[in-house]
C-alpha cells in the first residue's frame, strides 16, 4: 500500500469515527429531550389532578353549604 492509499484509509476511519460520535451524541441528546417531555408532562398531569380534586372538594362544600342553608329556612 502506498502513501497516498494509506492517507485515503485513515482519512476514511477518521470520517467514520467522527461520524459514530456524531450518532452517538444525537442520540443521547434525543433520549435526554425525551426524558425532559416525559418528566413534564408527569408533572402537569399532577398538577391538574391536584387542581381538578381541588375543583371537587370545593364544590362538595358549596352544595353541603347550600343544603344545611336550604333546610336552616324550612
Amino acid at each position: 500500500m502506498n502513501t497516498q492509499e494509506e492517507a485515503r484509509k485513515s482519512m476514511a476511519e477518521a470520517r467514520h469515527h467522527e461520524e459514530h460520535i456524531e450518532d452517538n451524541m444525537l442520540q443521547r441528546s434525543q433520549e435526554k429531550i425525551e426524558q425532559s417531555s416525559d418528566q413534564g408532562i408527569e408533572v402537569e398531569a399532577r398538577d391538574l389532578m391536584a387542581q381538578h380534586r381541588q375543583d371537587e372538594e370545593h364544590t362538595k362544600e358549596t352544595m353541603l353549604s347550600r343544603s344545611e342553608a336550604e333546610i336552616g329556612n324550612s
